[in-house]
């Protein structure tokens, strides 16, 4: 097996603590709850002949994709069991569990539609997805055993692996080809997953035939040809080929080479400010991203895989680029996905300035977007830390408790970034004092300048405070900044080494700053972040009227007339000088809650407000903003 660089901790070793996600948890958990498992069984009972006891749910519930919810759902709940230990969510995947295995075909079959719909994919007949909706039924009783350790589940999991074994592995290439050609999910994905567990070769063979050997190679490359591929097509397939190269143990380097540039290619060439992708769910030509600023900018779906992705790149390879990403796309993106008073989620985030965000409702849409929302907002624990046998890693600062389970040890994270506090680690408890454990903690790419800590150390008379400045150990010198710690910076972290007592605690500023962001198409395109946070405008709550596109997905409308454009005084000739007007004009101001708020004062007197995107709802907003000199010709055409 592949040794990797960090192994994560999440379920049972990480606890959150942080008041506004542990808020995003309860939503999600209400609504969990408050869904008919008996409707969201009804399409199996139906394909297995039994009569259902409740009608199917509507929207995509009924309709050929119906079942991919189910999926979702259970890996909602199980990971909501395993991080809350929620009562009612044990005994609801304990009841789903049961009737699914109720459903199962003996030859492992077991979805919301007939197996026929299969068929129509291979003759290259009319047929939704039934690939894609099979990962997320796979993906979810796989999670259940996983979190649960539920056997029934596992039952489940291997008979519909054997199912997919035996269609898979009768494919001739040309009905390969015909199949691969339907949106099929992370079919890999799920399959080498499931091999981990059974070991049956058979499985790692099936999910081997979901690995799309010509985009996978065009990728190895280095060759973007995603103009025009369906971004939540694309994402999963890519994931599953590095779960390939991390559950057989890293004997092909070919497959990590292939997500390293794919992963290179979206976020520098296909990425919003947000860290989101895609306009239409399809990716466009490289670099071209203001000319895709529409209202259906951003799946959900896509950032939820990207994160994945993510993930296993920086567990395989330990470089701090993934985990830069993964902090502001699960800010501005992930987090901003959820209505903060409903917990529902949205399926786009539309960069195109006046539109707003729109949620689903809850019983009858089931977008996937909805069932990626459902994981989102039950795995919190999840990225802020890993470990390996000597060390602890914190990439993402949320206030939680930490448990190291080879060293023993129990650490309490307090971070509010939002607020500006610095973030400050504490050794709580631990099995044996005097244990030695290399402490790492992420200097994000934000960062205004270096940060300061601060060591408490704790002995058993006093407690001694030592300060440093973290630039001491820029070049890679240690620090002695207490008599058992060290200090030194390794690739973008702050390494604190030693003999740990519990109540030893260190404390690291994290300063902030206001920057401007560009697009690479537009010159005078800019956005506002601060720190982590994207900074967007708000522009009204006038008429936020929706309508429809695609499969029954709801998108915003904009018939009321917004300033997309920022004025700033003649002058300013190149981008960086307008960049540097602009910040000269936004004041900051300080909210009744200590958030930090922006006011931009434009050039005719004007002014916007501006604040963390990830918390509006129900509001038009601006992200990014065309920079016009007052009285030029541009400014006057815009007006």
């Amino acid at each position: 097996m592949l040794k990797k660089v960090w192994t994560p901790l999440s379920y049972g070793q990480v606890k959150i603590r942080d008041s506004f996600l542990r808020d995003s948890v309860r939503l999600e958990r209400d609504y969990l709850l408050s869904l008919d498992a008996d409707r969201l069984l009804a399409g199996f009972r139906e394909t297995a002949g039994l009569k259902p006891v409740a009608m199917r749910y509507p929207g995509w519930e009924s309709m050929e994709i119906g079942g991919h919810t189910m999926g979702h759902y259970l890996t909602a709940m199980s990971q909501l069991w395993a991080a809350e230990r929620e009562p009612k969510a044990g005994e609801r995947l304990a009841y789903v569990i049961e009737e699914l295995g109720k459903c199962q075909r003996e030859n492992g079959y077991l979805s919301a539609f007939p197996e026929k719909v299969f068929d129509r994919v291979e003759r290259k007949e009319p047929a939704w997805v039934p690939w894609y909706t099979m990962h997320k039924i796979i993906a979810g009783v796989t999670a259940v055993y996983i979190h649960t350790g539920n056997e029934d589940a596992r039952r489940i999991m291997e008979g519909l692996a054997d199912w997919a074994a035996e269609r898979a592995l009768s494919w001739s290439e040309e009905t390969k080809e015909t199949v691969l050609a339907v949106e099929y999910g992370g079919m890999n994905d799920c399959l080498y997953e499931v091999y981990r567990i059974t070991g049956n070769p058979r499985h790692a063979q099936a999910a081997h035939q979901f690995d799309e050997l010509p985009l996978f190679k065009a990728m190895e490359r280095g060759e973007d040809i995603l103009d025009g591929l369906h971004a939540n097509t694309t994402i999963p397939k890519i994931l599953g080929g590095l779960k390939r190269y991390e559950v057989l143990g890293g004997k092909e380097p070919f497959y990590l080479k292939m997500a390293e540039n794919f992963w290179d290619m979206v976020t520098e060439h296909h990425t919003y400010v947000t860290g989101g992708n895609s306009e239409w769910e399809h990716f466009g030509k490289p670099d071209i991203l203001d000319g895709e600023r529409t209202a259906c900018n951003c799946e959900t779906c896509n950032t939820y895989n990207m994160l994945k992705l993510s993930s296993l790149l920086f567990q395989i390879t330990g470089k701090k680029k993934y985990a830069d990403y993964d902090e502001r796309a699960y800010i501005n993106s992930i987090l901003s996905s959820q209505n903060h008073e409903t917990g529902m989620t949205t399926y786009f985030q539309p960069m195109g300035t006046g539109y707003f965000k729109v949620y689903s409702r809850p019983y009858d849409n089931f977008w996937c977007c909805t069932g990626t929302g459902m994981e989102n907002f039950t795995k919190q624990c999840e990225n802020i830390c890993y470990t390996d046998a000597d060390s602890l890693c914190v990439n993402r600062f949320v206030s939680a408790d930490i448990r190291h389970p080879q060293k023993g040890m129990t650490f309490r994270l307090e971070a509010d970034l939002l607020r500006e506090k610095p973030v400050r680690i504490c050794i709580e408890d631990m099995d044996e004092p005097g244990t030695e454990l290399r402490l790492s903690i992420r200097m994000p790419d934000w960062l205004a300048v270096e940060p300061e800590t601060e060591l408490a150390v704790m002995s058993k008379s006093e407690v001694t405070r030592e300060k440093e400045a973290a630039s001491s150990a820029k070049k890679g010198r240690n620090a002695e900044i207490g008599k058992r710690i060290s200090m030194s910076r390794e690739d973008g972290y702050l390494i604190f080494s030693g003999e740990w007592e519990p109540g030893d605690a260190i404390t690291v500023s994290l300063p902030m700053d206001l920057r401007v962001k560009g697009l690479s198409d537009h010159e005078r395109a800019a956005a506002f972040t601060y720190g982590p946070f994207v900074l967007s405008a708000d522009l009204g709550r006038e008429d936020l009227r929706t309508d429809l596109t695609g499969v029954d997905v709801t998108v915003p409308t904009k018939e009321t007339e917004v300033a997309e454009y920022l004025l700033i005084p003649k002058g300013a000739c190149t981008r960086e000088e307008r960049e540097k007007t602009l910040l000269k004009r936004m004041t900051r101001r300080q909210s009744a809650d200590g958030i930090p708020e922006f006011v931009y004062t434009g050039a005719d007197g004007s002014s916007l407000f501006f604040a963390p995107h990830f918390l509006k709802n129900d509001v038009r907003y601006g992200i990014y903003f065309y920079v016009f000199e007052a009285g030029s010709e541009e400014a006057e055409k815009a007006v």
